[in-house]
């Protein structure tokens, strides 16, 4: 007869492999890393919608279109006070009520840029050709890459100009580029005029406007005036 076997909890308990129990020091930094990672989550929680309320400062403001380095003919003398003198001509390239805009109200169109030549002498052909900064050229319904273009230029034999002599350039949108300007006012013909022909030259940069008289004249020396300046 064979002798029983010892009870089934020391068989058990011999088969088994003792797990040794955890050094305090260890569940110690177990709960101080669990309770600061808790408390780091929670406060990056409360944090994320206050991020979307702080207030981000505007950019300063830009500084007001001012020409720079004016280099105008020599002799010319520059009108930069603007004088009232009534309610607003057209296709006088004058800035009459001085409220910055030349020949408002006569279907020119105007911008922050903007340019203006007139002349009394019907027969005459005078031409404005303003270069932008890269040195383009303003044309008639095609603006340059910064912007300007023509939309006036007489006189015109199909009439388009209504027998009045003015030519105008301006900037078509956004804000113009830095740089070099140069604006030339050239005799092209002078027809059945009597020289020298007696040219205003009108200029619209931000909210002021400048001007000048201008005589041209056929010969290599007067034929043409220029006016540089930087934005």
């Amino acid at each position: 007869m064979r002798s029983p076997g010892p009870p089934r909890r020391e068989r058990r308990a011999r088969g088994a492999v003792p797990r040794p129990p955890a050094p305090r020091g260890l569940l110690a930094r177990l709960a101080v890393a669990r309770a600061a990672l808790g408390g780091a989550l929670r406060a990056a929680l409360v944090a994320l919608p206050l991020a979307g309320c702080i207030e981000v400062p505007p950019p300063p403001p830009r500084p007001p279109l001012e020409p720079k380095d004016l280099r105008v003919p020599e002799g010319v003398g520059l009108e930069i006070a603007c004088t009232p003198t009534g309610v607003e001509l057209c296709f006088d390239a004058r800035d009459n009520n001085c409220n910055g805009v030349i020949d408002e109200g006569c279907g020119l169109h105007t911008g922050i840029l903007q340019f203006t030549i007139a002349w009394e002498e019907a027969d005459a052909d005078v031409d404005l050709n303003v270069y932008d900064p890269s040195g383009e050229l303003a044309r008639v319904g095609e603006p340059t890459a910064s912007g300007l273009m023509k939309d006036r230029d007489c006189p015109r034999v199909s009439g388009e100009c209504q027998e009045q002599n003015v030519e105008n350039v301006f900037l078509t949108e956004g804000e113009p580029a830095r740089g070099r300007y140069r604006v030339v006012v050239r005799l092209d013909k002078l027809n059945d005029a009597t020289a020298p022909i007696r040219v205003r030259l009108s200029a619209r940069v931000g909210q002021r406007s400048y001007s000048m008289a201008l005589d041209l004249s056929p010969s290599a020396a007067s034929e043409e005036k220029s006016v540089e300046f930087t934005l």
